[in-house]
């Protein structure tokens, strides 16, 4: 991970995004980038402004560099985080209410598919650990596009020394049970060949919502799970998680931090 990117919105939550940001870029040597998008003329003032924000979390001993985007929220997002070509971009949500509803909360699903990058979400109740992700979980998915969650849990399970958790809720049939176990003897083979450690868990179904956050999330919460990967596709099928599944995740009240894989 050589870059980093972090959004930041002036709010508390965000410092959560950047603590975070600073403890992957110390483990990592990584190089932090700051981008803040404004609605007013970029000027020196803006910079100096969002630089003595960004010291203040990340410190003086990483390498910094400090965006200030101005226009409509969306396009001035993506076009500079085109520009800057992170590998993983952190923020931090505010749930479905907040100051940033509009693109940190209920709308932060659009934003993690809106490029072809890992977005981490942390929440304004997450704690943050200096250590890194002891454990990552890692859901069961038939997901086509596995090889992108992969390298991306792969990446960050490296520079933290994280055990990688394969889990399973027993709700699955057919043709996809056999590519979920395809999927994970693949990413098992990867991550033995790095020398990641991981462990299996199956769980039988313990309530009746139609979709798997909330059974996931309270598994997470009660095995010290550092951290929850999922594909950032959402396939409406009955399978993957569903949309619904997927905003309960990145918003989720446990303050389990969330790896949006795209």
């Amino acid at each position: 991970m050589k870059n980093l990117v972090v959004l930041v919105d002036y709010s508390d939550g965000c410092k959560h995004a950047l603590n975070q940001g600073r403890i992957l870029a110390e483990l990592a040597g990584s190089h932090v980038h700051v981008l803040h998008v404004t609605p007013n003329t970029v000027n020196d003032e803006e910079h100096a402004r969002l630089r003595e924000f960004a010291l203040m979390e990340l410190g003086s001993s990483l390498p910094i560099t400090t965006h200030v985007a101005d226009g409509r929220l969306m396009t001035a997002l993506t076009e500079s985080l085109e520009s800057i070509n992170p590998d993983l971009i952190l923020l931090c949500t505010h749930g479905v209410k907040g100051i940033a509803q509009h693109l940190f909360g209920a709308r932060i699903l659009s934003l993690v598919q809106s490029l072809e990058k890992p977005f981490l979400v942390v929440q304004e109740n997450s704690e943050i650990a200096e250590e890194g992700f002891g454990k990552i979980l890692f859901p069961a998915t038939h997901s086509a596009y596995v090889n992108i969650m992969i390298d991306q849990v792969m990446a960050i399970a490296a520079e933290c020394d994280s055990e990688v958790v394969f889990y399973e809720i027993d709700k699955y049939v057919g043709d996809v049970e056999n590519d979920i176990k395809i999927n994970f003897d693949q990413a098992k083979k990867a991550f033995k060949a790095k020398g990641i450690r991981f462990s299996n868990v199956k769980e039988e179904v313990n309530n009746h919502s139609l979709g798997f956050a909330r059974q996931t999330l309270a598994f997470a919460a009660k095995n010290s799970i550092g951290l929850i990967a999922t594909p950032s596709e959402v396939v409406d099928n009955g399978f993957l998680m569903m949309k619904s599944d997927k905003e309960a995740l990145l918003t989720n009240e446990q303050g389990i931090p969330i790896l949006a894989c795209g």
